[in-house]
């Protein structure tokens, strides 16, 4: 099969992947997929997906497809960059179990939705009965025990299932290495540059999730994959002074100057009082649905406090379940705020609060709502009322609701 042919038959392949599972289409359609003839199969360096066409003529065109969806999950999941400080023969063993294992699932999901087959197995790599939880790492670890235990031997077969030892163990691990840590130059990146691929691997991969979320369910995304791309949970405390020290930005002025440096002769400047010589106000909303023990509760209300003193913010505190009851105003020490305690208990309902500000012509500076994230959804009435740069939401759960970013920076209570 000549060059064009196998160009034209990949390009067939992407059209038909953004078609059947839109997910791995995008990203098919925004790697770099190049021929190089220098190879003697097909590789990644986790920037770019090389290919050598003496390799692609010698498999059928459903062969290709999967050869070139493997390369893709091994750049999805940043293998090369994850590589450093692993043995690369042994590692790549281990990626290539999870990413054929991979492989093997959507495999089976497009071939449903066609007459002929879109992916087929090739005859030769390495294939593995591994769990959906299994990482790279966790079976680098595994098939690396194996390799040393048994003189740097180790058997790699269709039904190797790590961790548990084959009784004859004779095949060395030389496979043909399609990672290539260092780039097709053989230069190391630099954490800086490792960091600036990672960034762009995660945003290629919530950029294609992102494309139509009524079908989200339907795309067949791995568990590895959201995994790694999740953001990293944010404290509410760090969000929290991030989001004061935004609000607070213009209002600092050198004529009410910060005094607790005065002392070490540095002059910074302090945060000013408003046109109308109030303060800026936070009010804190916090559910009381029974789901923050008081231990919790308390812990947070000390560290709100003394945040909120750093700020020179005004501090109010309620509580709410389906509707606001105690109601806790100006908070002078932080021996006072932990005698703000909620003295009700009931259903989930985050309109209330919304109802409550409008009703009591309340417009805070900054709105914290702290709740375990289980409130429904803001009705339509409300949604005028919302005020996402103002607001930060802080969740005391892992629990994830499209709803939450309607309502404010969301931040966990971590």
């Amino acid at each position: 099969m000549n060059h064009q042919a196998i160009q034209e038959d990949l390009q067939r392949f992407k059209t038909q992947m953004l078609m059947y599972r839109p997910f791995f289409g995008d990203i098919l359609l925004r790697l770099p997929i190049v021929q190089d003839d220098s190879i003697p199969t097909a590789c990644t360096d986790g920037r770019t997906i090389r290919w050598s066409s003496r390799f692609f003529s010698s498999l059928t065109s459903a062969q290709r497809h999967y050869v070139l969806m493997h390369e893709v999950l091994h750049t999805l999941l940043m293998h090369p960059t994850r590589m450093e400080g692993h043995d690369p023969e042994i590692w790549n063993v281990a990626a290539d179990m999870v990413v054929n294992s991979m492989c093997d699932k959507i495999c089976a999901d497009v071939n449903k939705l066609q007459p002929e087959k879109l992916m087929e197995r090739p005859s030769d790599g390495i294939f593995a009965t591994i769990t959906a939880d299994c990482t790279v790492e966790s079976l680098y670890g595994m098939l690396k025990a194996d390799y040393e235990k048994h003189g740097n031997k180790a058997s790699i077969k269709k039904d190797y299932k790590p961790g548990m030892h084959s009784r004859a163990i004779t095949v060395e691990i030389t496979p043909d290495r399609d990672l290539l840590p260092g780039g097709l130059g053989g230069r190391p990146l630099t954490a800086r540059e490792k960091q600036l691929l990672e960034q762009q691997i995660s945003a290629l991969i919530r950029n294609a999730a992102a494309g139509d979320r009524s079908d989200f369910g339907s795309y067949f995304i791995p568990r590895e994959l959201v995994k790694l791309t999740q953001p990293k949970p944010v404290s509410w405390r760090q969000m929290l002074k991030e989001h004061l020290t935004e609000v607070t930005s213009d209002d600092a002025s050198y004529a009410t100057p910060e005094r607790k440096y005065l002392h070490m002769d540095l002059i910074l400047p302090g945060y000013c009082l408003t046109e109308d010589g109030d303060l800026e106000s936070l009010w804190a909303f916090v559910d009381s649905s029974g789901s923050i023990s008081g231990d919790t509760l308390n812990q947070f209300l000390t560290q709100l406090y003394r945040i909120v003193k750093e700020f020179h913010c005004e501090l109010n505190i309620c509580y709410w379940d389906t509707q606001v009851t105690d109601i806790y105003k100006t908070i002078r020490s932080e021996k006072q705020v932990l005698t703000c305690q909620p003295h009700h208990s009931g259903g989930t309902d985050i309109n209330c609060v919304y109802r409550w500000m409008e009703e009591h012509r309340v417009r805070p500076d900054v709105t914290l709502i702290l709740t375990d994230g289980y409130f429904g959804s803001v009705s339509a009435e409300n949604r005028r009322l919302l005020r996402p740069r103002d607001t930060v939401l802080c969740i005391s759960n892992d629990s994830q609701n499209p709803e939450y970013g309607k309502i404010g920076r969301i931040c966990r209570l971590i």
